[in-house]
């Protein structure tokens, strides 16, 4: 049992480090090694005011009478998301991703019970409100961009013209 505390230790050292990195991507190293801490409600993440708001009405009219409007609800919901699935990518090497899923088996495999842990402690509900709050982002920001394409709005309160002038790939094949 004296994994659990010097994992908790380790947690609390790295954190500060690569806090940056995790609100950069969940599924980052940094995120990885303060899971014991979220799953044991040591330390809770909160969820961001524009995803509380997403979720309560993602369809909501309320502030989408410009595209000034719909542009500033959309950079919140990405400061909260991350870039939308339009915007070009940036490449990333393979190395960070890899380490982030060899540390996530390694972590799960350190806590015994860990499910029942997530349970007891409430974790496994907070992660699933949490989801459910950046689902209702991604919806909202895709009908805010329907919106701001409907109103003949500029990207970001639009979707770019590459990703309207693009073909479904599965659609593409079956053809």
């Amino acid at each position: 049992m004296r994994v659990v505390p010097a994992l908790v230790i380790a947690g609390l050292l790295i954190a500060p480090v690569t806090a940056a990195t995790a609100q950069q991507n969940n599924n980052g190293l940094g995120h990885v090694v303060t899971q014991p801490l979220r799953d044991t409600r040591i330390k809770d993440e909160k969820i961001p005011a524009v995803l509380q708001r997403a979720a309560s009405a993602p369809y909501s009219a309320v502030g989408t009478q410009n595209c000034a409007a719909i542009t500033a609800q959309i950079r919140d919901l990405n400061g909260a998301l991350g870039a939308d699935v339009d915007t070009p990518a940036k490449q990333k090497g393979e190395g960070s991703a890899i380490a982030a899923a060899g540390a996530r088996a390694v972590v799960g495999t350190l806590i015994p019970g860990l499910g029942l842990v997530r349970v007891i402690t409430g974790a496994d509900k907070a992660q699933r409100r949490a989801e459910a709050a950046v689902y209702a982002g991604a919806v909202r920001r895709g009908y805010l961009k329907g919106l701001g394409l409907a109103k003949r709005c500029r990207v970001p309160a639009a979707p770019t013209a590459a990703s309207l002038a693009a073909k479904p790939e599965l659609l593409a094949a079956d053809q």
